[in-house]
């Protein structure tokens, strides 16, 4: 990819259009509808439910509202058929569907494809991550209006016709308050992007094309008023470590002192045979319960476990969940794909493997270091020959052995393929 992408010539410094290098399967309007629709089935039980909104006009769908407004495969059949019925309802719209790549492994390993030599020309990958998002739209200025995101942009045209207004950070910068290029700011609907075109750079085009622009980059998005889909590539520049391991410690310390956060001036007695409760005040305890944890090892190892889920996942901190598996016969193939990426943390004797963004446990893992060079692209055996291999590295045979193989399948770092002949 990046023998004719120059990414080091444009990365985080100016726009660009580009020309599509591959005909990926899923990069297609089918395909994306499958998933739009798959998503729009699993909303309510998603993590955050708001991954997956919608526009109608100008205004965000409410929540509660949002369903009649979803892509339907029995209803629609197509994104032509959505975009009819949306039209008809609202005018203009925009599906937004953020972090894609968790409603499918496929797709997610063809994202990968395009990622990898991106974050391989780069100096160093951006520190907030990488994630997709898909939007089908029918409007002539965007919703969001002129706004900056924290990340470094690669769109997709997937169909339709895409034009967005860009301009520097400075060109907004007194309307953007403090520490405005590390945060996702929106300009005021009074600020319009036909006002300053002449501080602007037009990037534009159909399908077949990706469209760039750096992080810092104000952008406002315009249509032609009919149907457009594209796919979202977001480099995020950065990452709030101050606020991340804030949040971490707040779940642990909220855990562990329960309602009794809530209470003021002393604690109620807590009274065990005829011993007196803790006359502590509550602002005492909760000191006492966050000291211990910011020097708690346990912290630091959840730090780490997340920078390997994060090294073996293309950067993306959103990945897809784990993936069913039968039980394995002796002659059941597994094959290694190509976008899959395994390491193993070793902390305090205890061994950690990340599997494509996802972590487990093994006890007794000292082994894996030796074994997981089997593993190369393209490789595929039987599961006894498999087995051969772990025991030649020290590693445990029988039921054992098989319980990791299905973990390393859930996690996409093997494919389970036919019997073998």
């Amino acid at each position: 990819m990046t023998d004719r992408w120059d990414v080091e010539a444009f990365w985080e410094t100016r726009p660009r259009v580009l020309d599509r290098l591959d005909q990926e399967a899923l990069f297609t309007e089918g395909a994306l509808f499958d998933l739009a629709c798959t998503a729009a089935a699993r909303r309510a039980t998603l993590p955050d439910p708001q991954d997956v909104r919608v526009f109608a006009g100008d205004n965000i769908v409410n929540p509660s509202m949002v369903e009649a407004y979803l892509p339907s495969r029995a209803i629609d059949g197509d994104f032509a058929g959505y975009a009819e019925r949306l039209r008809a309802r609202a005018g203009s719209f925009a599906l937004t569907i953020n972090s894609l790549q968790q409603f499918g492994w496929e797709l997610w390993r063809a994202l990968r494809r395009q990622v990898d030599p991106v974050l391989a020309a780069v100096p160093a990958p951006p520190a907030g991550g990488v994630d997709c998002h898909l939007i089908a739209s029918a409007y002539g200025t965007a919703p969001t209006l002129v706004h900056k995101d924290t990340a470094g942009v690669f769109t997709y045209v997937v169909s339709g016709f895409k034009r967005y207004y860009t301009w520097p950070f400075e060109v907004f910068a007194d309307l953007a308050g403090g520490e405005a290029t590390q945060r996702q700011v929106n300009l005021p609907a009074s600020v319009r992007y036909q006002d300053h075109l002449d501080t602007a750079t037009v990037v534009e085009a159909g399908p077949g094309s990706v469209l760039y622009w750096p992080s810092d980059r104000w952008h406002c998005a315009t249509s032609d008023g009919d149907l457009a889909v594209s796919l979202h590539l977001a480099h995020y520049r950065w990452e709030d470590r101050l606020a991340l391991l804030t949040r971490r410690l707040q779940r642990s310390a909220a855990a562990e002192l329960g309602i009794r956060r809530f209470a003021g001036g002393a604690l109620p007695d807590q009274v065990t045979g005829d011993g007196p409760g803790d006359p502590r005040p509550v602002d005492a305890r909760i000191r006492e319960v966050v000291a211990r944890l910011l020097d708690d090892q346990g912290l630091d190892l959840d730090l780490r476990l997340r920078r390997a889920r994060r090294q073996t996942s293309s950067d993306f901190e959103v990945v897809p969940p784990l993936r069913p598996c039968a039980e394995l016969g002796t002659e059941d193939r597994l094959t290694v794909p190509a976008e899959s990426a395994v390491r193993t943390v070793d902390v305090d004797g205890e061994t950690y493997l990340a599997v494509n963004g996802h972590v487990l446990r093994v006890r007794g893992g000292a082994w894996l270091d030796a074994f997981l060079p089997s593993l190369a692209p393209g490789t595929s055996r039987p599961f006894a020959r498999w087995e051969e291999f772990a025991q030649a590295a020290g590693g445990p045979s029988g039921g054992e052995f098989a319980f990791l193989m299905r973990e390393m399948v859930k996690r996409g770092a093997l494919d389970h393929g036919e019997v073998a002949a």
